[in-house]
């Protein structure tokens, strides 16, 4: 999923957190706004993580080496 991003949205009233503020992950509309993808309230390390995990897998490089030709004497 490509455009996803981590924003705030409010804080929390958990009492335990109370006054934190609280992410979710989502895409951002043409009004400025974001449209939540993730609805889940999370703490920004939390939501780093969890959108880390939602990125594609890039592809491992590998780079092939060129066969060394013998040398002929002659």
């Amino acid at each position: 999923m490509s455009g996803l991003e981590i924003f705030q949205n409010g804080i929390s009233l958990h009492p335990d957190r109370m006054g934190e503020p609280i992410y979710q992950i989502g895409t951002k509309n043409a009004d400025g706004g974001h449209d939540v993808v993730v609805f889940d309230a999370m703490t920004k390390k939390e939501a780093q993580t969890r959108l880390a995990g939602m990125q594609p897998k890039k592809k491992a490089v590998v780079k092939k080496t060129a066969k060394k030709k013998p040398v002929r004497k002659r």
